[in-house]
């Protein structure tokens, strides 16, 4: 123990005395390091470099000129750059400091000093997987004020794989918002084209009204065919909970013989082809502002558009305001679910929202085109029988998504009905509420 780490453990004991219970059991024994002296000094552990050894601050600038706001999230302990610059701000609210690789926080804490932590706006979390709070911890992955340190998260990319693939969600969603950005003369065009067919329509805060207390949400995943004969028992039940389904998984459903009571379309370019229309008379549309116009148009039956949750419908909804937008993680799967919290419901069941590629399949009952640009299977992510399957980074997002919204719903109990793809935190198996652990 140095003199560094013990003037640290003293006031961390103090302030978190459980973060300093869990920093004392750890051990940096296992990691190689060593100092890297040009302009500054910084450490390289495991190969990977902590910070910048030439402008840290200018770096640590960086980092800061990524968030907004006066809270501040920060993933991971780096060379303690980000957090000294953040706290000169007069403007800082909050810092939170998540420390999830102890071996890794316990070695700079024990070499490098850290005077930021006896600031009082700072406060230090734990991240571990399996304590009850971790849903609530990664929410501040989504945070507007979120900064994560990419040295410590390739460190901990063996170690602590669930959490980095959660810290490339994050990375991977701020590429999209940018991204937005180059098709914002795309979305012009369709919300001019689209405003006075939306005038003549209710909008989702009319749909909400509608009180839900059981559902099954419902993607087009390749576990909703794998168990659509269970499905099917379901929906002849003479008290079944709704069918809330993604447009996408409309084929697989209805040809079986399944009519869905919701159907959800988001994506501006989603293919006439997906939207079932000829279901109108006994199913309601929920759809995105953006979707194509001859899409509304063409929909003969009880219909409601929303403005998401995203800072690129501002413009619009600004121009027809509604009170409600929902959450979106790039996922129609993420609105489908927050309207349904919305709306009351206190058991939601998920199947087909597999968040990866069982089989190397993608879609259920569609075809399944590898040049798909949203199912690259260059990732790999836990199932429910603990193996790793093929996913994409995109889709990692999408399951992150799903997992804010759990966390944010404590009194609504979900369920995945299928352990074949990807795990999802928060939500139990439903074949373990039924006694059946060998169940798919």
């Amino acid at each position: 123990m140095t003199p560094i780490y013990q003037q640290h453990l003293d006031i961390i004991s103090k302030r978190w005395p459980i973060v300093a219970s869990a920093l004392e059991q750890a051990s940096f024994d296992e990691l190689k390091f060593e100092v890297v002296e040009k302009t500054n000094i910084t450490l390289k552990v495991n190969d990977v470099q902590l910070s910048s050894a030439y402008d840290p601050l200018e770096e640590a600038f960086q980092y800061r000129s990524l968030t907004s706001g006066n809270n501040y999230h920060v993933w991971g302990i780096g060379m303690g750059n980000v957090q000294s610059l953040l706290i000169q701000d007069k403007e800082c609210q909050s810092i939170h400091v998540y420390l999830y690789n102890l071996e890794l926080a316990k070695l700079v804490l024990s070499l490098v000093p850290h005077a930021w932590l006896s600031d009082t706006r700072v406060t230090l979390h734990y991240v571990n997987e399996h304590s009850d709070n971790i849903t609530q911890q990664l929410l501040g992955l989504t945070d507007c004020g979120c900064i994560i340190l990419t040295g410590d998260k390739f460190i901990s990319k063996r170690t602590h794989q669930w959490l980095f693939f959660r810290m490339e969600n994050t990375l991977t969603m701020q590429h999209v918002h940018r991204n937005q950005l180059d098709n914002d003369d795309a979305f012009l065009q369709r919300e001019t084209e689209n405003l006075p067919q939306l005038k003549r329509m209710p909008s989702i805060d009319t749909f909400i009204q509608y009180k839900i207390k059981d559902a099954i949400c419902i993607g087009a995943g390749p576990s909703l065919a794998h168990h659509i004969e269970e499905l099917k028992t379901i929906y002849h039940q003479k008290s079944r909970p709704h069918f809330i389904a993604a447009a996408t998984a409309c084929k697989c459903l209805l040809e079986n013989g399944i009519k869905p009571d919701v159907v959800y379309a988001i994506d501006i370019d989603i293919p006439e082809s997906y939207i079932p229309f000829h279901i109108a008379q006994n199913t309601i549309l929920i759809a995105a502002s953006r979707l194509p116009l001859g899409h509304f148009t063409q929909w003969h039956g009880e219909k409601y558009y929303l403005h998401l949750a995203d800072h690129t419908y501002d413009r619009i909804n600004n121009e027809l305001p509604t009170v409600f937008r929902p959450y979106v993680y790039g996922s129609v799967i993420h609105p489908l679910i927050h309207t349904t919290l919305i709306q009351g419901t206190k058991n939601i069941r998920l199947i087909g929202c597999d968040f990866g590629f069982p089989g190397e399949i993608i879609h259920a009952s569609m075809d399944n085109d590898s040049n798909d640009h949203n199912s690259t299977m260059t990732a790999i992510t836990e199932n429910g029988y603990g193996e790793m399957i093929k996913t994409s980074p995109t889709y990692r997002m999408f399951a992150t998504g799903v997992e804010n919204l759990i966390s944010s719903a404590p009194n609504t109990r979900f369920y995945n009905m299928s352990r074949m793809g990807a795990k999802i935190l928060g939500a139990s198996y439903f074949d373990e509420l039924n006694g059946d652990q060998h169940a798919n």
